[in-house]
């Protein structure tokens, strides 16, 4: 009895040192990610070149989203009403997902109103003004096949009832969201494999390839919300 009780405590203990290192890691991860932003903000406005630092921080956006963002973020689980700021820790909705990793990776915006638009209506938040893609009726072929066509990247999409990211890298297209099927949560999954990438329309936003999103982002403005 006692030898059980002591395990148990000493997993708990366990859990928590990884929850809190986990929570710091994260925290480390951003500071990093805005000094970088901030050194690239001060070469872009003393640069005359300007078109260079910008696909400096075109790239550099897409890589720290992809590789130190969402990485901290998988396996969080979903539900409807999640809106967690820490991952891995309670639950997070898909539209929540999209604005906190937005918010964590140096957009100034407000996550709760982004996250609370209409999947056509965050789109646009998203594109600063651009014309957003809007395609219906297409199978998970097709919608691959369109990705395929475009520039490498990181994209956001909207669906009938439902938001994620899509990530283009040569012949990969996968999709990463919040899985609100059986609650999974956090996860990459190619297109074809995916369950919840079904629906009859999609609302397309690029982020690596929108200049107007890269220079909110590099100059910290606002992302509209409201």
């Amino acid at each position: 009895m006692l030898k059980t009780l002591f395990h148990k405590l000493l997993e708990m203990k366990i859990l928590i040192l990884l929850l809190t290192f986990s929570l710091t890691n994260y925290s480390v991860t951003k500071t990093n990610i805005e000094k970088e932003r901030s050194l690239l903000k001060t070469e872009y406005l003393s640069n005359e070149n300007k078109a260079n630092t910008l696909n400096e921080a075109r790239i550099k956006l897409t890589e720290s989203l992809f590789q130190d963002i969402f990485n901290h973020w998988y396996t969080t689980k979903w539900s409807f009403e999640g809106h967690t700021e820490t991952p891995k820790q309670g639950t997070i909705a898909c539209g929540y997902f999209v604005s906190t990793t937005l918010r964590d990776v140096g957009f100034n915006l407000n996550r709760y109103k982004l996250a609370q638009k209409s999947p056509e209506e965050e789109a646009k938040s998203i594109a600063c003004g651009t014309t957003i893609e809007k395609l219906q009726n297409v199978t998970k072929q097709e919608l691959k096949k369109y990705f395929l066509k475009q520039k490498d990247g990181i994209y956001f999409i909207g669906l009938d009832f439902h938001v994620g990211y899509i990530y283009k890298n040569n012949q990969e297209v996968h999709f990463i969201h919040s899985n609100y099927i059986d609650n999974k949560g956090v996860m990459k999954e190619t297109i074809e494999n995916s369950k919840a990438i079904v629906s009859s329309k999609y609302f397309i936003a690029s982020i690596t390839h929108n200049d107007n999103l890269i220079k909110k982002w590099l100059l910290k403005e606002i992302v509209t919300t409201s």
